[in-house]
């Protein structure tokens, strides 16, 4: 489990156990609900391991969801040049950590405060409250945290001038979110709306010549 679920835990277990000693109807109604989100907080939080197959041509997913847009934009932050994006919404019921698409090093990393609209909103990805993760490596690639409308937070566990390996983890969003991957033009992309996807092992895309 990502350690940051803990935390969660912590707090609804402890409410749950105070609502119990409480007593009453009403005490032990919270002291159950309170438990039943504690044991959601462990299904969320949970870190499956991943056999992450690294291949330098391949951009693997990075994050579990369903892959709901994808179109051609300019993307003038990291890449600079006309791009593909590939956005990707991640249920309640999806593992919400990220991983590297691609090897190489962290060139840019920005984090912008903003709205906190439901993360499949077609604007969640201009307003929302984000982190933005410039990948550089056979090419570069830029990927979104978008945080969406109950927990507001993403967390990031990279640092800039980081080198990281294909599908290593670099953080995590705290229930409902987004995840938006910006790809070069000539990315030969291999999934289409509708596909369910995971984080280091669903090949997105294959890097173009």
């Amino acid at each position: 489990m990502a350690k940051i679920g803990f935390i969660y835990i912590s707090i609804f277990i402890v409410l749950s156990i105070m609502f119990f000693i409480i007593g009453g109807y009403l005490g032990n109604f919270f002291g159950i609900l309170l438990f039943l989100i504690t044991l959601f907080c462990v299904y969320f939080f949970r870190d499956p391991s991943r056999n992450v197959i690294i291949n330098e041509n391949y951009i693997l997913s990075p994050g579990d969801g369903t892959v709901f847009e994808i179109s051609d934009v300019d993307e003038p932050i990291f890449i600079n040049d006309k791009s593909k994006i590939i956005k990707i919404f991640l249920s309640v019921l999806n593992v919400h950590i990220q991983r590297s698409p691609i090897s190489g090093d962290i060139k840019y990393i920005q984090e912008q405060k903003g709205k906190y609209l439901p993360a499949n909103h077609t604007d969640a990805s201009n307003k929302n409250t984000q982190n933005l993760i410039g990948i550089e490596g056979k090419s570069k690639i830029l990927v979104r945290q978008i945080a969406g409308i109950i927990a507001r937070k993403c967390d990031l566990w990279i640092k800039l001038n980081q080198k990281i390996n294909q599908g290593e983890k670099i953080g995590i969003i705290h229930f409902g979110s987004q995840v938006d991957i910006y790809v070069p033009q000539n990315t030969k992309v291999n999934v289409s709306i509708g596909d369910k996807v995971k984080g280091g092992i669903t090949v997105l895309g294959e890097i173009g010549k």
